[in-house]
Parts: structure tokens; sequence; C-alpha cells
């Protein structure tokens, strides 16, 4: 592997792995004797909380929706408030009680609907209808009735009205039907199967030029209200979260689909040629979703919260979709490559003087290739199994960071440190669910030398 040769040698190396892929027992320099200090789930924890605090989307929200002075102001876009009519906001995704929060405090009583759909149970405080998705993934009967109800709710709005879009991942199971042809569950399964074997970017296309209900611009066609989408991104890009219920796929977008289905076996053919569906009414021209919290914001805090504790960090990857293993092995490479920058050598630690750190952080942001906000099953394990099988340094540790939360064991923090004795055991890190989902968080910490 590059970057593995004398110019590293300033740092300790791994012994020789065992013919089972793993580091051997009987170790010459055990880290509690040796480094008291270097405790990594502290260090990891103090990060995980900054990066979330970062890209709370509650917090977004609160920042980017609010009426000052009779001026209602909607991401980066601000309209009086008196020309408006009623409000009313979708909240929707893994995030969704975070941004109904956020809405309904921000607006107060000029709500006057709600419609909320996510994993996480409404607070009481949000008196607006909500219902409760077992999956992010399109196809389930929750999720129907959610689409249902979202276009209901836009289709009684009129030309006078706003309605606030706040979209996280895992919106897309809250508003895709199947197309024709497809039940639920099986729309789920071959967008799922989509994204693992040809990647997310695939099966994200095919929802939004494909799927029924509000995806593919299909919200903006049953509206006469005014649109503003504020969106919470995983790194897949903040346009198509939710199957860009607000933006209509465009002719090029759909032969480039035409052209990736053409060639994959056992598909109902009328996937093959996605026709346009008829609208109600022309979609209008509209603004570009605006963003308001994405895996920048949770690097950029985490990485000031280590560095306030004397880690050099770096910025591996600010996002990519790439299956575990290949993700995995990216962070790593890219850690060597700022080893390298910095001379080979970090700073020894044991002090605070200028010449001296605790080691360098490398961080990545990473959605491990499944569809939007549905991870695929058994990926955190094995983005931390081929780090490990990839990490060339004997005290190094890598984390996997999930800013979704701990709703299942899948989604729990964790991390392996290398120098542990024969096959370590991920050690676990929760987070509260439902604050936000910018993706996964990828960390790689390498501990300098003691003086």
């Amino acid at each position: 592997m590059a970057g593995t040769g004398p110019e590293l040698s300033g740092l300790p190396r791994r012994p020789p792995r065992s013919h089972n892929g793993y580091a051997p027992t009987g170790l010459e320099r055990p880290v509690p004797e040796e480094r008291p200090e270097w405790n990594p789930g502290l260090i990891l924890a103090a990060g995980y909380r900054a990066a979330v605090t970062g890209a709370d989307a509650y917090r977004a929200v609160r920042s980017a929706l609010r009426i000052d002075r009779g001026i209602l102001r909607v991401g980066n876009r601000f309209l009086p408030a008196s020309r408006v009519r009623e409000i009313a906001f979708l909240a929707l995704g893994n995030a969704s009680a975070s941004l109904a929060l956020a809405a309904s405090e921000s607006l107060g009583e000029r709500l006057t609907q709600g419609f909320v759909a996510g994993p996480v149970a409404l607070p009481e405080s949000v008196p607006f209808r909500s219902v409760r998705l077992p999956s992010a993934l399109p196809g389930s009967a929750a999720g129907a009735e959610s689409a249902h109800a979202v276009l209901e709710l836009a289709g009684d709005l009129g030309e006078s009205d706003l309605l606030v879009v706040l979209l996280s991942p895992g919106a897309l199971g809250a508003l895709s039907l199947p197309p024709e042809g497809l039940d639920g569950p099986a729309w789920g399964r071959l967008l799922e199967r989509l994204a693992r074997e040809h990647g997310p970017a695939l099966a994200s296309r095919l929802a939004r030029v494909a799927g029924r209900g509000a995806t593919g611009g299909r919200l903006a066609a049953v509206t006469s209200a005014r649109l503003e989408t504020l969106v919470v991104e995983d790194g897949s890009g903040g346009a198509s979260i939710g199957g860009a219920p607000t933006l209509r796929p465009d002719p090029a977008e759909r032969l480039q689909l035409r052209a990736e289905l053409s060639t994959l076996p056992g598909l109902p053919e009328s996937l093959r040629t996605p026709a346009p569906e008829p609208l109600a009414r022309p979609v209008p021209a509209l603004s570009r979703p605006v963003v308001v919290a994405s895996p920048a914001d949770a690097i950029r805090s985490a990485g000031d919260a280590l560095v306030d504790r004397r880690w050099i960090t770096r910025l591996g990857i600010l996002t990519t979709d790439r299956p575990p293993e290949e993700a995995a092995q990216l962070l790593v490479r890219r850690s060597e490559e700022e080893l390298r920058a910095l001379g080979g050598r970090l700073p020894r630690s044991g002090g605070r003087g200028s010449g001296s750190s605790a080691g360098l952080a490398v961080f990545a942001g990473v959605t491990l290739g499944g569809v939007e906000g549905a991870p695929p099953a058994g990926a955190a394990s094995a983005f931390l199994d081929a780090a490990y099988r990839a990490l060339p340094w004997r005290e190094a540790v890598v984390a996997l960071l999930p800013s979704a939360g701990a709703a299942t064991p899948e989604r729990a923090g964790a991390f392996l440190q290398s120098l542990a004795p024969g096959r370590p055991a991920p050690s676990p890190l929760p987070m509260r669910e439902g604050i936000t989902d910018v993706g996964f968080l990828a960390v790689l910490l390498l501990p300098a030398p003691d003086r």
C-alpha cells in the first residue's frame, strides 16, 4: 500500500498479521501502561458531540426560518409576511422531529397546517399530524400513507399560501409510491438492490423518474402555493433528497437513466423506458432547495473540537457514496497522504509547546452506498473491518459515527483500536436519535509518539 515505506518509520508500526488476518497477541508496548492519557473513547466522544451540534437540524432550521419585523426569512430568501395568507409545512425523513419542532417554534401561530413523517416520535408540543416510519426505504404502508397525506395537504393550498418543505435523508420513504406493476415492498427492495449493486445515484434517479407519489417534481405540480425547501443532506446532494419533490427531472436525466437500465437484467419492462407522468398542472420555475446542514458542518465542528485538544486535523474526504470497504480503504490512503505531507512524522506528545501535538485526526463523510437515509445492513461493521485490515499503524484508531442516531445497532457509533490484541471488538459511542442526519462521520486517529 502506498505510504507504508521508510518515510513513516517515525511512528510505531503494528506487528505482522497472523494467518487469520488479525494482529497477534503479546504486543510489546501496551497502551494502558505507556500512554495512560490516551483514551480514544473520550476524544471521539468530544468530536462526536461537536459534529452533531454543528449539523443539528433544529438549530439549522431555527436560524434559516423566522419572522422578524414583518419579514419572513426562509433560507436565503425573504418576503413580507403580510403577503402570505397561510403557512403550512412538511417535515420528512430521519431528522423530521427536529425539523418540525424548529418550524413550530420559529413560526408559532402563523403555522396553520403541518405534517411530519419519520422514525422518531413527534414532541407533544408540536400539534400537527404525524406518521412514524419503520424504515427510510420506500414501500412501507406507513410510507404510502405519508405520500398520500403530503399530496393532500399540498393540493389544498392556494396561490396566497406558503408551503415550507423540510427534508432530511429518509424523506424518500415518505414521498415515493411504486410505479405501475410493482407493489410497495418490491419497490423498496428494488431500489435497495440497485443501490447496493450499481450505486445510490442510479437508485435515486430511478426513484425520481419512475416512481410515483410526490417525487420528481410532483409535489410542485399539485399545489398552487409558493414552495420553499430547506434540506439537511448527507452528501448525496441537497436537490435530490426525498426524490426531488419540487424539481422535475430533465430530458437528459431521463436519457441517462434509460441507458443505465437497458443493460440490467430482471427489471420490469415498464421501468426501462419510464415515460413522463402527466401532471395536474405545470411545474413552476422554482429556486433550488437551500441546504441548511451538511457533512461539512459536522466535520468542521468535530475538527474544531479536536484542535482544542491539540490534535492536527485534516479533511480526508468531504463526502463519498462508495461502498463501505472502498470508503474505508480510501480513508486510510488519505491518512497516509496527510502524514507524508507532514514529513512522515508527527510532533511528539507530552507538552504544550508549539512543537508538540496529541496526534493526527483525519475526517471523512460517508454514506456507505445505501439508498438515501438507509445504509445497507452490515455496512457499518464492513467499514470498520475493512479499515482495521488496511491500517498500517499499531496505535491507530478508526471510528464510524452515524449522525442519524442509534435507533438500531447499525446506527450506533463505534470505534476499533488497532493495538488491541487479537480481533478487537468495536467500542460503542451512543447518540440520541432524531437530531440530524448528515450521513456518517468517519475518523482516523493516529496518536503522536511519546517523548
